[in-house]
């Protein structure tokens, strides 16, 4: 039937040519035919040069397949566009590969003298057959409307591809015997063989054995399998036994080697069931070997650190010692006494570090040091305020250690907002009243000392300590220490900075390490909670209504108190057996005239002998 079909259009064809007459026909809504007819001439002869008017490329190009003498067909299709349509004379179909002598070209001209309207947009026409066509191969089609002012280019081409043989004449068709190829060719490995499984060419064929060619990519010749299909099934599998790992080659071809189909594959290497283990001792043992030597590298380099800042302290305890010594021999006595004002409200290292630095003060400087958490039984026999007052006023040099509690509970205290119940508040207080009056009789403000340390900032002295001069510690540890002692030895004037005493050096002695691992604390405190002083004023949850503890209701928060508050102290004098007792109550907020009249009002009572505080 193919054949009759491919017989009937070569006929036509040279009918056509030997006739001129091929016709296209459509018919409109009303049921009447438009016929148009084209003259059929030689593209190279009759080429006519460039009209005057622009005409639109065609649309709706589509293509039938044909097949003659074994070889594939195809007929053009397309539809005239209404743009131009009035100045077609006819049309240019070229069909072309990818060899270029290879262009085909039919010249169509319009037998009918009549011009084409708009009507004629809808009619199909249609090229003569291109015959001769390879199976499974790309064209290009290209069809131009003449005359008109572009050249061939101006008009886009279509691409198709021919049928393959099987689809146009058939899967047993012996014609196709030469163009068949497997449409599967699968390849997978299982240890280190490789099955390679294909479907099979028909039996009409005569195919009795398939040739299996594999090298690898690097490799020269291939080498040869000969598989032998297997008729009962729709597959045959072929195995390539003990293939080394890497990158293959794969043709399959058939008895005749007519036709081939191509594949690549890369074989794994083959581990055996011992590989894993194997493999991942030979991992583990390293890593585990590296990170040993990483920890021991590590604590060997942490350890070499604190023998870098302490070694000092072993390798020269005796010439610390001796200076030591010497500093306290030659200091004339009764040694300086200091006094240290701090804030309990600030986080339990802050504290540490106020603690490790009034014992600083004592045993390295030298200094008689008063600090309220090395005398409490003294403040409870004293009272609080007598207390507080007396050392205030009998200290060479009055030191305050500013930080972010002392400064927000200060300038909370001055704008009223809460009663001054701590005694660092009324110490303080205190202070700028004396620092005040020293201003005032332009008497020397070197006795009153605002210090911070790198870890607070100067911003956290407090606006009432302003006048006072100000130390960053322990950068500015020497001029402290010229300071301290220039009352005896005016070390202001002969020696502004003291020998051996620096930032680098000061913890080559017992308290200056203890000093030094406080502030480190301190540091790594920050690091890890920068927020740390926020969430510590932040206001508690309220009380519940219906009565229950608060224990019940909300954890309660932890106190970083550990100094004292300015509480009601009862207590009997040594002198007395009965009678009356000292009371000292703090009755109001701290007022902005830092008069100290507001602060206390000691009144006199009659109590039990025995010392007892006040809730």
């Amino acid at each position: 039937m193919c054949i009759t079909v491919c017989q009937l259009s070569l006929w036509f064809h040279h009918l056509s040519f030997l006739q001129g007459l091929q016709v296209q026909s459509s018919s409109d809504g009303n049921g009447r035919k438009r016929g148009v007819t084209f003259r059929t001439d030689n593209c190279s002869v009759n080429w006519s040069p460039l009209g005057k008017h622009a005409i639109h490329g065609v649309n709706n190009m589509t293509f039938s397949h044909l097949s003659c003498d074994s070889q594939a067909a195809v007929v053009v299709h397309w539809m005239t566009s209404p743009l131009g349509i009035e100045h077609v004379k006819g049309f240019r179909v070229y069909l072309e590969d990818k060899n270029p002598e290879g262009k085909r070209c039919q010249h169509m001209i319009l037998k009918d003298p009549r011009p084409l309207n708009f009507s004629y947009k809808t009619v199909k026409m249609s090229s003569q057959p291109f015959p001769g066509l390879a199976y499974e191969t790309d064209y290009m089609v290209r069809v131009v409307p003449f005359p008109t002012v572009m050249n061939d280019s101006f008009f886009p081409p279509s691409f198709l591809r021919t049928n393959s043989c099987e689809v146009l004449l058939g899967p047993d068709n012996l014609v196709c015997k030469p163009f068949w190829k497997p449409k599967t060719l699968n390849i997978s490995q299982l240890g280190s063989n490789l099955y390679v499984v294909f479907d099979h060419a028909p039996s009409t064929f005569g195919f009795t054995i398939y040739y299996l060619y594999y090298k690898l990519r690097q490799e020269g010749p291939f080498r040869l399998k000969r598989c032998k299909p297997e008729f009962n099934l729709p597959i045959t599998t072929c195995v390539l036994q003990d293939v080394i790992p890497g990158t293959y080659a794969i043709e399959l071809r058939d008895d005749t080697n007519t036709t081939r189909r191509q594949a690549q594959y890369h074989v794994s290497q083959v581990h055996s069931p011992w590989a894993g283990p194997i493999r991942a001792m030979a991992i583990t043992v390293p890593l585990v070997i590296m990170s040993a030597f990483a920890t021991l590298f590590t604590v060997m380099c942490r350890k070499k650190q604190q023998e870098n800042i302490y070694s000092h302290l072993d390798e020269e305890s005796a010439e610390s010692s001796s200076h030591t010594t010497a500093l306290n021999a030659d200091r004339p006595w009764p040694r300086t006494k200091v006094f240290v004002c701090y804030s309990t409200k600030d986080c339990p290292k802050h504290l540490t570090v106020v603690q490790s630095f009034a014992f600083f003060l004592q045993d390295f400087c030298g200094c008689e040091v008063t600090l309220d958490l090395w005398e409490h039984l003294q403040i409870c026999k004293e009272g609080q305020m007598s207390w507080l007052s007396r050392q205030i006023d009998e200290a060479h040099y009055i030191i305050t250690v500013c930080s972010k509690g002392l400064k927000h509970y200060i300038e909370k205290s001055r704008r009223g907002k809460s009663p001054a119940r701590e005694l660092f508040i009324v110490a303080v207080a205190m202070i700028a009243e004396k620092l005040c009056e020293a201003r005032q009789k332009d008497q020397d403000l070197s006795r009153f000392m605002a210090v911070y340390f790198d870890y607070s900032h100067e911003g956290d002295v407090p606006t009432m300590l302003s006048l006072a001069p100000k130390f960053k510690l322990m950068d500015q540890l020497p001029q402290m220490f010229g300071r301290l002692h220039s009352r005896q030895l005016s070390l202001l004037e002969r020696e502004p900075q003291p020998l051996n005493i620096s930032k680098r050096n000061y913890f080559r002695s017992k308290s200056g390490r203890s000093l030094y691992v406080a502030i480190c604390n301190m540091h790594q405190h920050i690091s890890l909670e920068p927020d740390w002083f926020e969430r510590q004023v932040k206001p508690p949850p309220l009380a519940p209504r219906d009565g229950a503890s608060l224990s019940s209701s909300s954890p309660r928060m932890e106190k970083f108190d550990s100094g004292l508050v300015l509480n009601e102290v009862l207590f009997k004098l040594p002198s007395e057996s009965e009678g009356t007792l000292k009371r000292n109550v703090l009755l109001t907020s701290l007022p902005p005239s830092l008069s100290l009249a507001h602060l206390v009002k000691v009144s006199q009572i009659e109590n039990d002998s025995d010392l007892k505080p006040y809730a």
